[in-house]
């Protein structure tokens, strides 16, 4: 519910005050704007896929075979999987930004700050080093092992996997 208030305000901001800012400045919100929307649509089709999810017998016998740390590995992956499920539009919304952001050093915008501000919060904020560093700290061995599981380079629903594979956390 806040994504999708947070989202309406970002598509209404830049209208308040575009009397301040050049017609590049406002070109540059209004690709933003567009790259935002086309990002939220393949978000939200990827966030499906993801809920959709089930664990087929197949690979739930075949992650049986890893140890259970082997599932410090699986947000990493599931984060990489939505990063690619949501390609080209997430690499076409961060480089409208970079570009909006950049016009904004000359402009010196207080509504386009606050755009670019939104937009990071909404978008980019969910990013952490933290999944990164557990996967890392996998033996090579078995990273290679969960990189070979097909289903797992797609949005999957990540407490399925664990509990199919491995049963309920303690």
């Amino acid at each position: 519910m806040l994504n999708k208030i947070i989202f309406t305000l970002l598509l209404t901001l830049p209208f308040y005050s575009m009397a301040e800012i050049s017609e590049e400045a406002k070109y540059a919100s209004f690709l933003v704007q567009v790259n935002l929307t086309k990002y939220s649509e393949k978000s939200e089709r990827c966030r499906n896929k993801m809920r959709s999810f089930t664990l087929s017998s197949t690979d739930r016998a075949r992650l049986k075979k890893l140890p259970k740390e082997a599932s410090k590995g699986l947000t990493k992956l599931l984060d990489d999987a939505l990063l690619q499920c949501t390609q080209p539009e997430i690499f076409n919304l961060a480089n409208s930004l970079l570009i909006l952001e950049e016009q904004n050093t000359l402009e010196k915008s207080s509504v386009i700050k606050e755009q670019v501000h939104l937009i990071r919060k909404l978008v980019f904020s969910k990013t952490s080093i933290q999944p990164n560093i557990e996967y890392s700290q996998l033996s090579p061995g078995l990273q290679s092992k969960l990189n070979k599981i097909d289903f797992l380079k797609y949005p999957f629903d990540m407490f399925v996997v664990i509990e199919g594979a491995w049963g309920l956390p303690h």
